[in-house]
C-alpha cells in the first residue's frame, strides 16, 4: 500500500471504488455520490485542501497493481490531529486500512506540536473500530448527536471516539 495526494483525475476511481456505492458509504457523513461529478467535486476539494494546508487527503493505492483502494484524510489542528478513511468494500479485511491508518497516525503523533490523534466511527461499525485499535487508538467514549449519516437517516447520530495520546514527560 502507498499513499499519494488525491487528484481530480481520481474522480472516476473514487466514484466506482466507494463513493458511488451504498455499502462503503453506509456509515459516512456524506451522501453516496450520484455520479462522477460529485466525485470530481470531492477530488477538487482535496486538491484545494493540499494547496491551503487545511487537510491532507490521500489516495490509498495498492503498490503491486497500482489500484485505487480508497481515501484517508489527515487534519492537523495542533495540539491535535484527526483522521478519517474509507476504502472500497472489495478491499475490506485485507489490512489496507489498518496499514494506511497506522502509518498516518504514527507520523502525526511524532510531530512535536501534536499531542493527540483522534478519529470517530459509528458505534455499529466494528470493522472501522478494529482499524482504529490496530492503528494504536483507544476507545474513549460514545458521544450523542455527533455526526449526520444520510444513508442511515441520522441527522445527528452517535459516534465512538478513539484517540492516541502522546506520553507526557
Amino acid at each position: 500500500m502507498r499513499l499519494r495526494p488525491i487528484e481530480r483525475s481520481d474522480a472516476d476511481a473514487i466514484f466506482h471504488t466507494y463513493a458511488g456505492k451504498a455499502l462503503p458509504t453506509r456509515f459516512m457523513p456524506f451522501p453516496t455520490h450520484r455520479d462522477t461529478a460529485d466525485s470530481l467535486a470531492f477530488s477538487m476539494r482535496c486538491e484545494d485542501c493540499w494547496a491551503s494546508g487545511a487537510a491532507f487527503p490521500w489516495a490509498v493505492m495498492e503498490t503491486a497493481s497500482g489500484r485505487f483502494l480508497g481515501s484517508l484524510e489527515l487534519k492537523l489542528t495542533p495540539p491535535k490531529a484527526s483522521i478519517g478513511y474509507i476504502l472500497g468494500d472489495a478491499f475490506w479485511g485485507r489490512g489496507f486500512a489498518s496499514e494506511a491508518a497506522s502509518a498516518v497516525v504514527a507520523w502525526a503523533i511524532a510531530q512535536p506540536a501534536i499531542h493527540r490523534v483522534w478519529a470517530t466511527c459509528h458505534p455499529g461499525n466494528a470493522g472501522s473500530a478494529a482499524v482504529l485499535r490496530k492503528a494504536g487508538l483507544r476507545y474513549e467514549s460514545t458521544v450523542a448527536n455527533w455526526e449526520a449519516r444520510p444513508q442511515l437517516g441520522e441527522v445527528a447520530g452517535a459516534s465512538d471516539i478513539y484517540a492516541l495520546l502522546k506520553p507526557t514527560a
